[in-house]
């Protein structure tokens, strides 16, 4: 199969629809209504809700994904897909599952990056080492991918990434990094995605010495995200130094700590499209609670633009959130952390970004 590489420069037409977007937001917070010029610059895409893992903060490996299950057809991607233009400039692939367990994943990355995307994908990298998979991704034009550990030992890899094996992770890196080896290409981009917990601080620097082993072109230091808020929840995982810390414990319950209404920009930029073509405002709806169309069955233009929508959009305008907005990273600034030393990296010894 001939390589596709990733798209090197937008269009015209998306780079118009992206100043159209800016204008969206600056109109609809000016006039407190939702105004919707242009069509989304980033789509999120869920090829799967499957997962082999069992993270103790993921909806689907607490068991809580309450919707149904399945997988996205590259059939199905290309109907819902090839109905948005200009294309958007980014694809997320990632939602609820573990992309890579559809074993279409690959088609659906290199016809995105066929029609002027950027895909971006994020795994738990374990399935890589499967078959010639590390090879489809890179031959399909994948610009971006995010391996999601939060370990550097095969202990606290296993701590959180439950039934994970630090060993396929290991195996998984290093197929990708022969096969863009093999294949004379620059992407996709390595990047460590590590989740600071309180079992995994210790491990920082050795993290950083294996991303340079192993051929990662990045590693970020994420603060950690819970999908349980009780006390004892937050006391076994989230890390002792309170600014390492996306969360203030309140009355015995963690409490996201953020701006009290921020702008939301994520409704007017994006939207995320589950595997059955079912489109939610953004991915903290992840049961489907606010469908507002489908994309198998609707135009992009009857969903994006539709009465559904439009209310969704008016409610947060207005501040009438949600529970689902209590959880979202919009207008958190406690995202990401950077080591302060090159060293030998003690728990809380970080800057925050």
């Amino acid at each position: 199969m001939a390589i596709q590489h990733p798209p090197r420069f937008f269009s015209i037409g998306q780079l118009w629809n992206l100043a159209r977007v800016t204008a969206s937001l600056a109109l609809s917070r000016l006039l407190g209504r939702p105004v919707t010029l242009a069509t989304p610059v980033m789509l999120m895409v869920e090829p799967t809700t499957a997962c082999q893992l069992h993270c103790p903060h993921c909806p689907t490996g607490r068991g809580e994904l309450t919707r149904r299950g399945g997988n996205l057809t590259i059939a199905n991607f290309r109907k819902l897909w090839d109905s948005i233009r200009p294309t958007p400039m980014l694809l997320q692939l990632w939602n609820q599952g573990e992309p890579l367990v559809n074993r279409e994943t690959p088609q659906i990355v290199r016809h995105a990056a066929a029609s002027g995307a950027r895909v971006t994908l994020s795994t738990n990298v374990e399935l890589l080492a499967r078959g010639d998979l590390a090879e489809e991704l890179v031959s399909a034009g994948l610009h971006e991918l995010i391996l999601s550990l939060d370990g550097a030992t095969p202990e606290s890899h296993a701590s959180y990434r439950v039934g994970g094996r630090f060993d396929q992770v290991d195996q998984g890196i290093g197929r990708v990094v022969e096969a863009r080896r093999s294949l004379k290409s620059r992407h996709p981009l390595l990047t460590w995605q590590f989740l600071l917990f309180r079992h995994n601080l210790h491990e920082v620097a050795l993290a950083k010495t294996l991303a340079k082993r192993w051929g990662v072109d990045r590693i970020l230091f994420k603060t950690a995200q819970l999908e349980a808020f009780e006390e004892g929840e937050g006391d076994r995982w989230l890390p002792e130094e309170p600014e390492l810390r996306r969360y203030d414990l309140v009355n015995g319950s963690w409490v996201l700590r953020r701006a009290k209404r921020p702008f939301c920009k994520r409704i007017f930029a994006s939207a995320v499209v589950q595997w059955d073509g079912s489109v939610v405002p953004c991915c903290f709806d992840k049961v489907g609670a606010f469908v507002v169309g489908n994309l198998l069955e609707q135009s992009f233009e009857e969903v994006w633009r539709g009465a559904k929508f439009q209310e969704f959009r008016q409610r947060i305008l207005t501040g009438k959130r949600p529970p689902m907005c209590s959880n979202c990273t919009e207008g958190l600034s406690r995202l990401y952390a950077r080591p302060k030393n090159r060293g030998k990296n003690p728990g809380g010894s970080f800057h925050l970004l």
